[in-house]
């Protein structure tokens, strides 16, 4: 017999999930994975970089704050793009923490997309998190298909 999965369990399951589809489109683009811990350093190499779960320094609380994922393009993106998956399959309290993902990225130093996917936020939570995207380091807010055509239209590489 399978074991239950508490709702938060299947959201980080679910949640992973995108961050690999998002890693095996840049891997397609020719983007090397690099360990978090060497991830700064070795931007020297001046080639296209990712990481994941790569700590960006702290959040609005002051604790350790993490990105789902991180890039360096020497031409494209040499101050790097972080990347965060939200993953939301059913109506719940994730959309309540948009603001606070938000003031986060922020005060982060790393212009960042959210990829936003799931179907389970309502619109209203979606219009608002769209509409913070193009102010400070908020650049976009794709859904996963969105996300697809922005890459393949040579916007990451």
């Amino acid at each position: 017999m399978t074991p239950q999965r508490s709702g938060g369990t299947r959201a980080n399951l679910s949640g992973n999930r995108l961050e690999r589809f998002v890693s095996e489109i840049l891997e397609e683009i020719d983007y090397l994975y690099i360990e978090p811990n060497r991830f700064l350093p070795m931007r020297e190499l001046e080639q296209p970089i990712y990481s994941r779960q790569f700590e960006t320094g702290k959040s609005i609380y002051g604790k350790r704050r993490f990105v789902d994922l991180i890039l360096y393009h020497p031409r494209l993106y040499p101050e790097c793009l972080a990347i965060q998956c939200k993953w939301q399959a059913s109506s719940g309290s994730v959309e309540e923490k948009y603001p606070y993902e938000v003031l986060s990225i922020h005060q982060n130093e790393y212009d960042t997309i959210i990829i936003l996917d799931g179907g389970g936020y309502s619109a209203g939570a979606k219009q608002w998190l769209t509409n913070q995207s193009g102010k400070n380091r908020l650049k976009h807010v794709f859904n996963q298909g969105e996300f697809a055509n922005y890459t393949n239209r040579g916007n990451l590489g």
